[in-house]
């Protein structure tokens, strides 16, 4: 490991940090909000200071970064960025305690929506502006932002592209990374704008118009409202968010295709179908048991008078679905009070998860569909044990190791599913609420279940609680790897 090529990159990528905190500056100088702008120049001053004194100290001599090393400056940075980008939270006094900071922004960055805040109607704007901008800029990712600026660093910018983006493999959409990189977040910044323009149009003010837009085309879910989506009871912004939603969770690669016009491939596309189909069956059948469900079904006993409407419940259904699926963690309703089976089909699906390539979090639907396709095969060899037969997608074999990558992952992500609900409940957390927590915090997605649910908040998770569920993001952001593989002395070696 050569720990000054690491450092040196953190700290760059530390002082662009402390560029982009000009644009909330600039958000609450505009708004007056006098406490935030403060804080914001003292995490400016903060990083800019330590960013410098890294490119003092630790210059690095050599361009080329090893995986290991890639791994690393992959998940410092993260680390760094939310503990940085907690400041302003912190500073500006609307965090009691740092502990809270850290989870808001790792919330922030990680694209998962999920708010220590009881209240967000009440925070200044720059601080409610900076809570989206993180999930914006996690969104495609900070390294992303970082390879873009920088495509002299060649195989370099592979090494460090491929160890933060989400999925089995890393596209590469130009021959040169950097330039791959830019692509990205011109298809990034162009969905961005169309969203703001779409919302703007159906009445949404501009303030708000921006910080839902940023939180939708990451997938990361924050509000300016408590009631998020449902605040406005809006048929028109509903639709357009949950387009979006849709748009962003699948594979960013497929849009550039659609611009090279290879719409054949496009639609030939095995998860783009997959995900496409597991949320029409998912709205089906969310839909129908909303609608035709007993009052006692329901959680609380009540049945909403607005689901003995069958329009309504597809209303409902389709929003909360698109928002499980795609992790975003919006909420037009309170599907905590919905039957079980709908509360426990919305869990799966933020178990599963968007497409690899997107913005959105979980286990990837790619990784599902070829567990699905390996299991059906090793069902066949059962009867024909001489039988040889390769899993496709796309009308392309997959190699054995991502097959194995993929199942490793799976087991991988389960146990860690597992010991941090256990951790939780340790802390003398109910069941629904620790179960749900990790899940969605693994997951990115949000809302959970229970304390946790769309219309409450995790503002009564103990301090221990939070420090797990802060983890549990980061881990589910970086896709395990990049965070474990830290622990191992073999990633230390030489």
């Amino acid at each position: 490991m050569k720990i000054p090529i690491v450092l040196c990159t953190v700290g760059n990528l530390v002082l662009m940090l402390s560029g982009i905190l000009l644009v909330p500056l600039g958000v609450a100088f505009y708004y007056e909000d006098d406490a935030a702008m403060w804080a914001f120049v003292y995490t400016i001053i903060i990083t800019g200071i330590l960013g410098g004194l890294s490119k003092v100290f630790f210059r690095k001599k050599e361009t080329e970064i090893s995986i290991r090393e890639a791994f690393a400056i992959v998940t410092f940075s993260w680390i760094v960025c939310i503990f940085l980008g907690a400041l302003p939270f912190w500073f500006s006094g609307v965090c009691t305690t740092y502990c809270d900071a850290v989870f808001e922004t790792t919330s922030g960055f990680t694209t998962t929506g999920s708010s220590i805040f009881k209240d967000v109607e009440i925070l200044p704007h720059s601080i409610n502006f900076w809570r989206a901008f993180t999930a914006w800029l996690g969104g495609m990712g900070i390294i992303v932002i970082f390879v873009a600026l920088l495509p002299a660093m060649g195989v370099s910018g592979y090494q460090l592209f491929s160890a933060e983006v989400s999925g089995p493999t890393a596209d590469r959409l130009k021959p040169k990374i950097g330039e791959t990189a830019k692509v990205l977040w011109i298809i990034y910044l162009v969905i961005t704008a169309s969203m703001i323009l779409l919302l703007f149009c159906g009445g949404m003010p501009i303030f708000d118009t921006i910080c839902h837009t940023f939180a939708t085309v990451s997938t990361g879910g924050f509000s300016t409202k408590n009631m998020s989506i449902a605040y406005y009871n809006s048929l028109y912004i509903e639709i357009v968010v949950a387009s979006f939603m849709f748009i962003c969770g699948c594979n960013f690669s497929l849009y550039y295709m659609c611009f090279q016009k290879e719409f054949k491939k496009v639609l030939k596309n095995s998860e783009l179908r997959f995900f496409a189909s597991l949320v029409l069956m998912a709205i089906i059948f969310v839909t129908l048991s909303l609608y035709f469900s007993r009052p006692e079904s329901f959680n609380g006993g009540i049945k909403d008078y607005r689901y003995y409407n069958l329009g309504n419940s597809f209303r409902y259904a389709i929003f909360q679905v698109i928002t499980a699926s795609s992790t975003t963690g919006h909420a037009s309703a309170d599907f905590d009070l919905w039957p079980n089976a709908c509360r426990c089909l919305l869990v799966l699906l933020m178990f599963i998860g968007a497409c690899a390539g997107s913005t959105g979090g979980a286990v990837k639907c790619v990784r599902i569909l070829i567990l699905l396709k390996t299991s059906i095969r090793e069902l066949g060899r059962i009867l024909r044990p001489r039988m040889v037969k390769h899993v496709k997608l796309n009308g392309e074999s997959v190699s054995e190791e991502i097959i194995t990558e993929c199942s490793v992952f799976f087991v991988v992500y389960l146990g860690f599913f597992g010991v941090c609900s256990l951790a939780l409940m340790a802390l003398n957390t109910d069941v629904v609420t620790a179960f749900s927590a990790v899940a969605t915090c693994m997951a990115n997605c949000g809302p959970g279940l229970a304390k946790v649910g769309p219309m409450a908040n995790f503002s009564d998770v103990t301090y221990a609680g939070k420090w797990i569920l802060s983890f549990c993001m980061l881990l589910g952001r970086l896709e395990i790897y990049g965070l474990i593989l830290l622990f191992l002395p073999i990633t230390w070696k030489h």
